[in-house]
C-alpha cells in the first residue's frame, strides 16, 4: 500500500484562544441584554457568525465583524457607538 494522503490538523492554535473568544462573547451579550436576554443575543451571535463563515473565516475579524453587525440587528440599529466601541 502506498501513501495517498497526509493530512495537517491546524486547528489547535484556535483552540488555545478559545477562553478568551467566549469570555468576550460573554461581555458582548452582557453588553446587549437591555434588548434581548443573554441566551438570545449568542444565539444571534452564532447565526451570524455561521452566516459570515463563507465571507470572514475563522479568526479574531470575523468574530469583531459578526458582534458588530448582531448588535446592530439585535438594536435595530439604535446601539450607541460608545456600546460599539466597548
Amino acid at each position: 500500500m502506498s501513501l495517498q494522503v497526509i493530512a495537517f490538523d491546524a486547528d489547535d492554535t484556535l483552540w488555545v484562544n478559545e477562553p478568551y473568544f467566549r469570555e468576550t462573547e460573554d461581555k458582548f451579550c452582557a453588553l446587549l441584554e437591555a434588548y434581548l436576554p443573554h441566551h438570545s443575543v449568542a444565539k444571534a451571535l452564532f447565526a451570524t457568525e455561521i452566516a459570515n463563515l463563507q465571507l470572514y473565516g475563522y479568526g479574531v475579524k470575523g468574530f469583531m465583524l459578526s458582534m458588530i453587525e448582531t448588535a446592530l440587528h439585535v438594536s435595530n440599529h439604535t446601539i450607541p457607538l460608545t456600546v460599539i466601541e466597548q
